[in-house]
């Protein structure tokens, strides 16, 4: 190849010939990118901060060669105008070093389109420092698009191989001065577009590790088990999530006080302490255990805990399952076992208790109506209403014995409450007692019985007036939706009083049939019992929390009602 003298060198704007291209450009001719990318304000200025910078680190190494001088814009503008005259032999040159290093003939034109739009870029903000499409193309590319996936050693070597090919024309087509202002304005532009690109890299890493730790603590955050992060060696709590924060307040009764920091055998009742503690040392040996019936705030829990490591550090990961409503239904389960046994031993004891009184009825009746002597016609009247106690008792029985056959159907539970309290406000036994309902204006009908729950509320009703006599007593019937542990919507009913409540001892038997703390004479203690027997009769549960000096609540959770249901109620009519 012929060489050149320094004086037509600088003389000369291209040298077509000596660099091998055959076709040369105009700023005309070149057609703009079409692949160009929207930007908001705040990117525009994200983009311009970083360049900032980075103009300013680039000028410590390169002078004024690369700065906002007009010697410096002069020189910008000079390479650009040489780029452009040879931009069709650069882009070929260039396309062919990228095949070169990455293999592969497929999707040539494709390669060869970006190429060329990706120096068009290039040489506008080579031109003018102020246009920034270039930084704002790769700028979201490395956020969403194709360089997100890419490696950044890749982008490197491919602008690696623009320098090369770009300064292999500046050799041949300048000399002196000229070509040393433009040569080191080429490598400054591409260190800077290395340099925002590494920017680039780390900046949508960074958004992708700030989006992926906000999803791991919006799971975390918002699930609806209570979830501690505990200390291996001190058992502090260390984190926790919303539905531990709430479960800490039920159970401390601080409405702003978090568990993070506590112990964590402050959030169970002393006696728990142990067992709890117990089960962590076994996470810390074994890296897992798991723990049942744990109770806290009034509710049963399962616990999971794991070992967690992370970098050099660990934690333990306890998980809390409110098992509380499948506890219930387990208890409720073995209590309508025993229920039915109970039952079953009632019918035959009334059966054969029943025929024999009634013999002794007629008797005592016969010898009433020939005896002439007071006092023994008084002994004759007492024998026969205590005849008349026990058949009543025995009456109790067989009603307890006999199982439910009634149908159930969609049925509205404020309607019953409303109606059954219009009944009770003219029973004297409700003087000087406030009723007070509180019904949900969307309640969802109940899929229930409706005269087996007015009997229930009227039997609750009724013990609830009786341990609220003293003249400031209150009674209210709340009603509102809920759905159960299951998904299924259920409809709950809670009867609260302000009575003398029930001593802890008795809560555990107050089911029992033949229970009663009533005084001998004021009721055989089957009420409750035949509440709980019709309550699970119609798919319920329920509930009595008490606390002796504040009163009683009771709670019964009955299914709602869902079209699907009709079918069952068309059958049972069959």
């Amino acid at each position: 190849m012929p060489s050149l003298s320094g004086r037509q060198a600088e003389g000369s704007e291209s040298f077509p010939k000596i660099c091998g291209c055959s076709n040369l450009h105009t700023v005309a001719t070149l057609r703009a990118p079409e692949d160009a990318v929207e930007a908001t304000a705040e990117e525009i200025a994200s983009v311009r901060s970083q360049l900032t910078v980075i103009e300013q680190l680039l000028n410590t190494l390169f002078g004024e060669t690369w700065s906002r001088e007009p010697s410096s814009l002069k020189a910008r503008r000079m390479a650009a105008e040489m780029i452009e005259d040879h931009f069709d032999g650069i882009v070929t040159e260039w396309e062919q070093s990228v095949a070169q290093v990455f293999g592969g003939v497929s999707g040539v034109e494709k390669r060869r389109e970006n190429l060329h739009n990706s120096l068009l870029r290039f040489v506008a903000h080579l031109r003018d420092p102020d246009n920034l499409d270039t930084y704002i193309y790769l700028r979201k590319h490395c956020q969403e698009g194709m360089l997100s996936r890419a490696n950044p050693a890749q982008f490197n070597l491919i602008h690696i191989a623009l320098k090369q090919n770009i300064l292999r024309h500046v050799r041949l087509v300048m000399r002196g001065r000229k070509m040393e202002l433009v040569r080191d304005s080429v490598v400054a532009a591409i260190d800077e577009l290395r340099m925002m690109v590494s920017g680039f890299y780390i900046e949508s890493r960074e958004a992708a590790l700030r989006a992926s730790e906000e999803k791991y603590r919006n799971s975390i955050d918002h699930a609806p088990d209570p979830m501690y992060e505990i200390d291996p060696n001190s058992f502090a709590i260390i984190a926790a999530n919303s539905a531990a924060v709430n479960l800490t307040k039920a159970t401390s009764g601080v409405e702003n006080g978090g568990p993070v920091g506590r112990f964590i055998g402050q959030l169970t009742a002393d006696g728990l302490c142990p067992g709890l503690v117990g089960h962590l040392k076994t996470v810390v040996e074994k890296g897992t255990a798991q723990g049942y019936d744990l109770q806290m705030a009034g509710r049963y829990f399962d616990v999971n805990s794991a070992l967690i490591p992370f970098g050099n550090k660990r934690f333990i990961q306890m998980i809390l399952h409110d098992v509380t409503e499948k506890r219930e239904m387990l208890d409720e389960l073995l209590k309508a076992e025993r229920l039915a046994a109970t039952g079953t031993f009632a019918a035959g004891v009334a059966h054969e208790v029943n025929n024999p009184l009634a013999s002794i009825s007629s008797l005592v009746q016969s010898l009433l109506g020939g005896e002439g002597d007071a006092a023994r016609r008084t002994t004759l009247h007492t024998i026969l209403s205590q005849i008349t106690r026990i058949s009543v008792t025995l009456k109790d029985l067989v009603d307890f014995a006999r199982p439910s056959t009634a149908e159930r159907k969609p049925m509205n539970l404020n309607d019953l409450v409303t109606e059954t309290l219009r009944l009770l406000s003219y029973n004297k036994s409700f003087s000087g007692i406030a009723l007070e309902p509180r019904l949900a204006p969307d309640l969802r009908l109940v899929f229930a019985n409706n005269n087996e729950i007015q009997q229930v509320l009227l039997n609750l009703l009724l013990n609830a007036a009786d341990a609220t006599q003293g003249g400031d007593g209150q009674i209210k019937v709340l009603t509102e939706n809920h759905r159960g542990s299951d998904g299924n919507q259920r409809v709950v009913m809670r009867i609260i009083d302000n009575g003398i409540g029930i001593p802890r001892e008795h809560l555990e038997r107050v089911f029992d049939p033949f229970f009663t703390t009533k005084p001998a004479g004021a009721g055989a203690g089957l009420g409750l019992s035949l509440c709980q027997r019709i309550v699970l009769a119609n798919r319920g549960t329920i509930r009595i929390d008490s606390e002796v000096g504040k009163g009683t609540t009771i709670k019964i959770s009955l299914p709602a009602y869902e079209p699907a249901q009709d079918s069952m109620v068309l059958t049972a009519a069959r």
